[in-house]
C-alpha cells in the first residue's frame, strides 16, 4: 500500500517510500557485501527482519534497482543494510 518514488537526496539515489498515513522514509542505494567485496553498489539491499521458516539460513529482504523492487528471500551471510525506524507513539 505504500507509494514508490525513485528520487536523489543529497546526491544519493534510492526510493522516496511514503505509505498510507503520509510518513515516509528514503531507502539510498547500498549494495551488498561478500567478505571485503561490494557488489550491485547502484541498487539496495535491505533486511526486513523476517526470517525464512522454510530455508532457515535464509531471511527476506527488500531489493530495488531504479525500476522495480521485490520482497525476497536471501542467505543470511550477505552483508545487507539495515534501516531502524522507532516508533514515537
Amino acid at each position: 500500500e505504500c507509494e514508490w518514488e525513485w528520487t536523489t537526496l543529497n546526491d544519493v539515489p534510492g526510493y522516496q517510500v511514503t505509505g498510507p498515513n503520509g510518513n515516509s522514509i528514503f531507502l539510498p542505494v547500498t549494495g551488498y557485501r561478500f567478505g571485503n567485496e561490494i557488489f550491485d553498489s547502484g541498487c539496495g539491499y535491505y533486511w526486513s527482519g523476517t526470517l525464512n521458516s522454510l530455508k532457515r539460513t535464509n531471511a527476506y529482504r527488500i531489493d530495488f534497482t531504479p525500476g522495480d523492487w521485490d520482497y525476497t528471500s536471501y542467505a543470511r551471510y550477505a552483508g545487507h543494510a539495515v534501516r531502524p525506524v522507532i516508533d514515537y507513539e
